[in-house]
This record gives C-alpha cells, structure tokens and sequence, in this order.
C-alpha cells in the first residue's frame, strides 16, 4: 500500500513541474522543489506544525475567541478517509457549509473592488461595540479559512484514494510506472483545478473580511498575515510531498 500511494506523491511532482506552462515566474512551485529536494520530510513536518502554532499566536493578537486549526493527526486521518468533514467540523466548530461545493468556489475576484483604506486605525478611536464586532469578523474570517482548509484536504484524499482504486484493479502486468503515469496525466487537470479554487475562496474570504474590518474602522494587518500564512503552507505542503516521494 505504501508503494501504490506514491501515485499521489506522482501527481504533486508533475503538478509543480508542469503547473501551467508559467512555471517559471510560480516562486511558490520552484521554492517548494528546492525544499522537498534538499530538505528531509521530517524537518518540513516540523516546519509545518512550528508555521501553525506561529499563525495561532499571531492571530491571537487581533481576537480574543477560539482559533480552530484541524490538528496534524486529524489532517492524515481525514486524507486517509477515517474521518469525514462533518466529523472535523463539529469536533473544531468549523463551518460545514464552507467545507462544500456551492457558488462561492467559482466566483472571480479580478473586478473586486478594494477599501479606499487599510490603514490601522488607532484603538482610541474604535468603540467597544465595534471591538465586539471586529473580534467576531477576524474569528469567522479565520474559521472560514479553516474550513477551506480541511475541504481541500479531504478532496485531495478522495483523489488519492480514487486513483490508489484505480491502480490496484488493473492486473498486476500492468502494475507498472507506465500505468501510474498514464493515471496521474487523467487527473492533472483536477489536481491543478483544485488549487485554483482553493486560491479563489480563500481570496473571497479575506476580500470579505478586509472590506468588514474597513468598514468597523478596525486593524486590516490580519488579512496580510492570513496571504502569508497560506502561501507559505502550501509551499511547505508541496515541499514535504516532495521530500516523501525522493524516498
């Protein structure tokens, strides 16, 4: 079984090898190779759970309720299909909805228009009822994230199963790397699609979210973090199967 998983591992590398023919100027793609090429999988495992308590201890800074990211374990277990969205999301009071496939994955964000400011407004001049309403924004935005999150991973799992199945039903002639490439090129698409609509909800979501912040006169610094903060972990994601697959 370890063996046949390393389809999914085929599929990340010719995802970031061959990811649109503008590989070139994708500095998250390219940084992620030189990672996962010279970067042992358990330093970057490491990587990833220091990334995620640095993102918890920022995001504290700017609301005071309950951060929710879906812990490692349960990151490899809902992969893996042992557990469902539904179950991730009650266990980490996560929005289920969001964790579906509805309009929001499919709207563009390139006629967005952006707040005529966002600059930080001093805390003097932002009433209590405003602090509420600003904590309550920052605390959904970043659930919301969440949520997006934990969707993606379990597309990705389905996938992987999907073509884990596949493999394995054909006769074992055929159970070669021919047959894994020719699994892995049915699906590129799929794969590439899947991340540009993780790009575009998760734009959406921080698109809302600066424009709510604007409007409460509150601190918009959140939402750069947040960019950072996924652009970094999917460079560290893409790094880490890569390292796996070196193996």
């Amino acid at each position: 079984m370890k063996k046949i998983s390393k389809v999914l591992l085929i599929i990340v590398t010719i995802i970031v090898l061959v990811a649109g023919v503008v590989l070139y100027v994708q500095y998250d793609n390219i940084s992620a190779l030189m990672s996962g090429m010279n970067t042992s999988s358990e330093d970057l495992a490491a990587q990833m759970d220091d990334n995620r308590e640095k993102l918890k201890e920022e995001v504290k800074k700017f609301t005071s309720s309950p951060i929710n990211d879906i812990s490692a374990e349960d990151e490899e277990k809902l992969l893996n299909g042992e557990i469902s969205i539904k179950d991730v999301a009650d266990k980490y009071h996560l929005p289920l909805d969001y964790m579906k496939d509805d309009s929001r994955d499919t709207q563009d964000n390139s006629s967005d228009t952006k707040p005529e400011s966002s600059n930080t407004i001093p805390e003097t001049s932002v009433s209590k009822d405003n602090e509420k309403s600003i904590d309550a924004a920052i605390s959904d935005g970043v659930s919301k994230m969440y949520a997006l999150k934990v969707k993606y991973v379990n597309k990705l799992g389905e996938l992987e199963r999907e073509a884990i199945k596949e493999y394995s039903n054909l006769p074992k002639e055929k159970q070669d790397e021919a047959s894994k490439y020719s699994i892995v090129m049915k699906n590129i698409n799929n794969i590439a699609g899947l991340e540009k609509k993780c790009d575009n909800e998760v734009a959406n979501v921080l698109s809302a979210l600066e424009s709510e912040l604007v409007s409460l006169d509150g601190d918009t610094e959140i939402i750069q973090i947040l960019k950072d903060a996924y652009q970094q972990e999917k460079e560290v994601k893409k790094a880490y199967y890569l390292s796996l697959y070196k193996k």
